[in-house]
């Protein structure tokens, strides 16, 4: 018989532990199901996120008659509390308490000291004295200020559920006064909990007497928490809402766990920001990554100076160059990267005809948000949008050459103007010389021997020749000619065929016609002055030469 009895309770203890563990799993499974990126990545980590369970509920005169709906809640919820979290239970009446196996961190052991203890938290104290203390008075102030010191123990977690299972009806002990004055108490718990995460609820169990209930004092003094009042009427009523409440720990949990992973800011910075004479802009940037936003992605560019604006890198740029196509992924260790010619600044006015020099006055802004999987379950979990930032530089104070043309090219092209413009004031000075115009050399022969030569240069009007006999030959060759300058097209050197035409009369005569090119001749046959006029072919100006023969 003693074998069944350990058996059964060897069973007994079994569905406890399967319960408790299938209850746990309900709530990860329910966040796995609502926030599968998270939980993919931090499924493992939330297991050691733990929390602290307060509560502090009215053992006082008849609220024994609520121990059927409050037990059987409290030992399912004990069942479900996760191994390494911290349950405190607060018995209060005229005075408060913790009482042995009512507290401590959660294992298999306590877990089961927490179940017994909800069965026996209602029973009387043996001594009357103990009776007297517990059940003869409700003192809200007392409860409140044991709960306060449970609060501000150290070595406990950050994020604490209370529950406070009372009508709040205050009937306090003799000293205190039945209205409750908490102006100082909110002031001390508002310090001494800053920074913690307190998820405070008012289970409001039916009045058992008559009076106004002190709900809102105790409500008004935890303001700063967001606490809620619960009405609870009846067992099923409290075993549904603590059922609820076992998902929401888990969700609130998940949150706490996700903002110690946050206390870390990511963050980026530029490191530095380098702006060529043509505002062509290098930059180098770092960043900080945290658990949870651990990729960042540099958005656009922009700067604050009114007067210009950035014109990002082309596609032929970024084809060569990826970093430079915005948005653009930084690397996950988040190791300095160099960002070369990523943008240009240019003037708002800059125009051909305008050209000149501004310094960028304001700062360069790097828009960087951090781009995650689960950027639409952060959301969903802790109603914030996916984080974005901002990283600032001043920008150098370097001349930046505002104009359409790169300044290299610019300053080309005003030397090939200058060189053009001098090119033209050379030409048109020799063009006005006589020295540039049409040169040549007539020979005058007789038989085979030279008799003159002469340089003929365009001022020359007219030649005197003489000859001993009555017949001699004249001959016009071409040399060289510099032409004149036709703007826009520089004619630097040419050779034109000139026509050197004589008229035939009958003081002379010409072997071969009227017309000959240059290199032909005449025949003078005595004393004349021949007329030549040389005509150039491409429509320029003739020129008429004398030559004067004395036979």
């Amino acid at each position: 018989m003693k074998l069944i009895k350990i058996y059964i309770f060897f069973l007994l203890m079994m569905l406890g532990f399967a319960t408790s563990y299938a209850q746990d799993n309900r709530a990860f499974d329910a966040l796995a199901n609502d926030f599968p990126e998270l939980m993919k990545k931090f499924g493992e980590e939330l297991k050691n996120e733990h929390a602290d369970y307060v509560f502090a509920i009215d053992v006082s005169g008849t609220m024994n008659k609520y121990e059927k709906i409050v037990v059987p809640a409290l030992k399912s919820f004990f069942r479900s509390v996760q191994d390494g979290d911290y349950v405190s239970v607060i018995k209060f009446g005229g005075e408060a308490k913790n009482e042995p196996n009512g507290f401590g961190i959660v294992n298999s052991a306590m877990r089961q000291s927490l179940v017994n203890y909800a069965d026996r938290v209602y029973d009387k104290p043996a001594s009357a004295e103990e009776r007297k203390k517990f059940t003869a008075y409700t003192d809200l102030l007392n409860m409140l200020e044991y709960l306060e010191k449970d609060l501000t123990r150290t070595g406990r977690n950050n994020l604490k559920f209370v529950f406070l299972i009372t009508d709040f009806l205050n009937d306090p002990v003799a000293g205190h006064s039945k209205k409750l004055h908490l102006d100082d108490y909110r002031s001390r718990i508002e310090k001494e909990l800053a920074g913690k995460n307190i998820k405070l609820v008012a289970l409001e169990l039916p009045k058992m007497g008559s009076g106004e209930t002190s709900t809102d004092d105790i409500m008004n003094a935890f303001s700063m928490f967001k606490p809620q009042t619960i009405p609870v009427s009846n067992e099923q009523a409290l075993q549904s809402w603590f059922d609820q409440m076992k998902n929401d720990i888990a969700l609130e949990k998940f949150k706490q766990f996700l903002i110690g992973k946050m206390t870390q800011e990511a963050g980026a910075t530029i490191n530095s920001v380098d702006v060529d004479i043509d505002g062509h802009m290098s930059m180098t940037m770092s960043w900080v990554p945290n658990d949870v936003f651990d990729a960042i992605t540099l958005d656009s560019l922009s700067i604050t100076d009114r007067r210009m604006h950035l014109v990002m890198a082309d596609e032929d740029e970024c084809e060569d160059h990826p970093e430079l196509k915005l948005p653009h992924m930084m690397s996950s260790d988040g190791s300095e990267e160099s960002f070369v010619n990523i943008a240009q600044i240019r003037g708002d006015d800059e125009a051909f005809f305008n050209p000149h020099f501004e310094k960028p006055n304001g700062r360069l802004k790097a828009h960087i948000s951090f781009k995650v999987p689960y950027e639409a379950e952060l959301i969903k979990l802790m109603g914030k949008d996916n984080q974005t930032i901002e990283a600032s530089i001043e920008l150098p104070q370097e001349n930046v050459f505002c104009h359409p043309m790169a300044f290299k090219w610019y300053c080309i092209m005003w030397i090939l103007i200058i060189i053009y413009i001098l090119s033209v004031i050379l030409c048109i000075k020799r063009n006005c010389s006589d020295k540039y115009k049409l040169r040549g050399e007539y020979t005058l022969t007789q038989g085979t021997k030279k008799i003159c030569t002469e340089e003929i240069n365009g001022h020359v009007s007219n030649l005197t020749i003489d000859v001993e006999k009555a017949e001699c030959n004249v001959v016009f060759k071409q040399k060289k000619y510099i032409s004149k300058l036709f703007i826009p097209i520089l004619h630097w050197s040419v050779e034109p065929k000139y026509e050197v035409t004589v008229t035939n009369s009958q003081e002379y005569s010409l072997n071969g016609g009227d017309d000959y090119t240059s290199g032909g001749s005449s025949t003078i046959k005595y004393s004349t002055t021949i007329p030549l006029q040389i005509r150039d072919p491409r429509g320029g100006k003739d020129i008429n030469l004398d030559i004067d023969g004395n036979v």
